[in-house]
């Protein structure tokens, strides 16, 4: 039962929830579309249709428009408080924006791939906030999927930063550690 509940909450629900928001958009983008339906061909462009193609030209546009606006530092305070109050409720969502952000070229310089030191053993970890008196929030994902795992508040005397994005660290956990142990050596 506790498998189930975990793969609707932290697969089911943030797919279902992208399907419904690109659905929308589409809505969006058809409603658009609709007035100028009329005068545009049936035709097929290697075998997709005309006003497809544009729809999907216009949600490209859209994203494209979405990007520009995100560097605009008022955009920037407006998802940040999106994020922290609203986003956070969306399991796996820290995790899946680190990810994607890594995709695209956009390091988070919050989160950092650590190894923390206990009676000499080490564990990999992922550094997620840092307070003033020396202690850090750390998680430590759990494979298969390492958007669940344990938390712990360690202070940064016990701490080993890595050299490595948090997307490589979470390819050695869906490995079940295979190719951990070459970290230790560095």
């Amino acid at each position: 039962m506790n498998r189930i509940i975990k793969g609707i909450m932290l697969f089911l629900l943030p797919v279902m929830l992208l399907l419904f928001i690109f659905g929308k958009a589409i809505d969006i983008v058809q409603g658009i579309i609709h007035p100028i339906k009329n005068y545009l061909p049936d035709d097929t462009i290697m075998g997709v249709g005309l006003i497809t193609l544009i729809s999907i030209l216009l949600i490209l546009l859209l994203c494209y428009l979405a990007g520009i606006l995100s560097e605009k530092k008022g955009v920037k305070k407006f998802v940040t408080a999106m994020e922290d109050n609203v986003l956070v409720f969306i399991p796996g969502y820290a995790m899946i924006k680190s990810r994607a952000g890594e995709a695209v070229g956009h390091t988070d310089d919050e989160w950092k791939v650590v190894m923390v030191g206990e009676d000499d053993d080490w564990k990999l970890g992922i550094e997620v906030d840092k307070q003033p008196g020396g202690y850090c929030t750390i998680f430590f994902p759990e494979p298969p999927d390492a958007k669940s795992g344990e938390m712990k508040l360690i202070h940064e005397s016990k701490l080993k930063p890595m050299d490595m994005p948090v997307s490589k660290l979470v390819g050695i956990i869906r490995k079940y550690g295979q190719g951990a142990s070459a970290l230790v050596e560095k």
